[in-house]
């Protein structure tokens, strides 16, 4: 008897061990989504977010709508892995699936060794909206006329559900600032002709939460603008002392032309990739007040557009194409802030060096280059007139002036048009419906 009461003793032990041990952890799996209230039109990304502290099995994805319920998605991962991001790719309409409320059922299984090997199982169950129908789009006011690499406004209003919107020109895209009102959403939007976009046709555009689009050519004016071709000599001490100086650590070993071509080429895109990401996001108020302000007594040294060829012991070395103006005064002279706006960033930027921005708002930014200092610090606001540095050679410079650049949503347009009263009221001004 003894034996058999010792023998279930054991038995039984031996059972409770095996049920504390990690491998029949109980804890179920977690699921969520990165974004809550899914609305998908033809085409949607749905991001789920699995973790396990045990390691995931398999998950299994449904879209159910009017009991019928379809997989969209299975996966099965190798041991080990806690924490997953999955990506499901859904088409309603190739699921034949109709515009309206849907669920999607998301199960995930653990590798636990819980329930005879089967392991823990969540299942969640989340709202999906399938959505066809693109907002509606009624364009207001426009700039009928616009200079190659000039700039224009538009004043659009769309349906309440319009998530996104804006200009298209090419590859460029011009964002818009909403305005919310009983009937809808009113957009004003500042947009430009540059080059870079490499198409001058504009579209304006409205997208909702589900991805659908409603589209609006402009039937505006371009007007042809002569470009300057230019050629710059660059000496060798150029090249040591403005060229070297720029190089990271792995490329001072660069010959001249090597060296050149990095600064020129590489470091151009770097710097410029670094402003357009830090220029594309604006206040949706409009800061500025009247024509904008040229460096006091400065002559106009290139102008936006120019295509520079450089030659190096009269070879071609390199070419770029300016994005801004220079404008030279004296050594060391007081650099002003061209209009009313906040400092969205200082510092040194790559071959513009010494460089400070300033957010006019509705998606409008002034750039101020090769400075030698600064007396302005981020996030302080300045007055149109007042002194934010001074005039210098710093960054991919030749000598003492101002690079000083104005960017639409990130993009760099030509700045002229910006010092003209006329030209402000009449192309821009009046059509967002601005008094000032």
């Amino acid at each position: 008897m003894k034996k058999v009461i010792l023998g279930l003793g054991l038995g039984i032990g031996f059972f409770c061990a095996l049920y504390f041990l990690p491998i029949f952890e109980r804890e179920k799996p977690q699921i969520s989504l990165t974004e809550e209230g899914l609305s998908i039109g033809s085409r949607g990304l749905i991001r789920v977010q699995l973790r396990d502290n045990f390691g995931l099995k398999e998950l299994r994805a449904f879209i159910t709508q009017k009991e019928v319920s379809k997989e969209i998605y299975y996966e099965s991962f190798p041991k080990g892995i806690k924490e997953k991001h999955v990506e499901i790719v859904l088409e309603p309409k190739k699921l034949d699936l109709s515009e309206g409320e849907a669920s999607l059922i998301v199960e995930v299984k653990d590798a636990s060794f819980w329930r005879l090997g089967k392991g823990n199982k969540s299942t969640n169950v989340f709202p999906v909206y399938i959505d066809f129908t693109p907002p509606q789009l009624e364009l207001l006011s426009f700039t009928r006329y616009i200079y190659q690499n000039g700039s224009g406004a538009v004043v659009f209003k769309t349906s309440g559900d319009a998530h996104e919107a804006g200009v298209k020109v090419g590859k460029c895209f011009f964002k818009a600032y909403p305005e919310r009102t009983q009937n809808g959403t009113l957009w004003k939007c500042l947009f430009g002709i540059p080059f870079l976009c490499e198409s001058t046709q504009a579209v304006v555009l409205a997208k909702d939460k589900a991805g659908n689009e409603a589209t609006w050519a402009l039937p505006y004016v371009l007007l042809p603008r002569k470009l300057k071709e230019d050629k710059v000599s660059i000496s060798e001490d150029f090249i040591l002392t403005k060229v070297y100086p720029l190089l990271p650590p792995d490329k001072k070993n660069l010959s001249s032309e090597e060296a050149f071509k990095y600064v020129n080429e590489d470091l151009r895109f770097q710097s410029d990739a670094f402003i357009q990401n830090l220029t594309t996001n604006s206040t949706s108020q409009i800061l500025w007040k009247d024509a904008f302000l040229q460096l006091p007594n400065s002559k106009v040294m290139a102008t936006f557009g120019d295509r520079r060829t450089y030659l190096y012991n009269g070879q071609v070395i390199g070419k770029s194409v300016h994005l801004a103006l220079d404008l030279a005064s004296s050594a060391n002279s007081p650099v002003i802030c061209a209009n009313n706006g906040v400092v969205k960033f200082v510092g040194n930027i790559g071959i513009y060096g010494n460089t400070v921005i300033i957010d006019h708002g509705l998606g409008l930014m002034t750039l101020y280059a090769h400075l030698s200092s600064w007396t302005v610090k981020e996030g302080q606001e300045v007055k149109k007139g007042e002194v934010i540095g001074y005039t210098g050679a710093t960054g991919f410079a030749g000598g003492d002036h101002l690079h000083f650049a104005l960017m639409l949503s990130g993009y760099p347009v030509d700045p002229v048009e910006w010092f003209d009263q006329k030209w402000l009221n009449e192309r821009i001004l009046s059509v967002l419906g601005v008094e000032q």
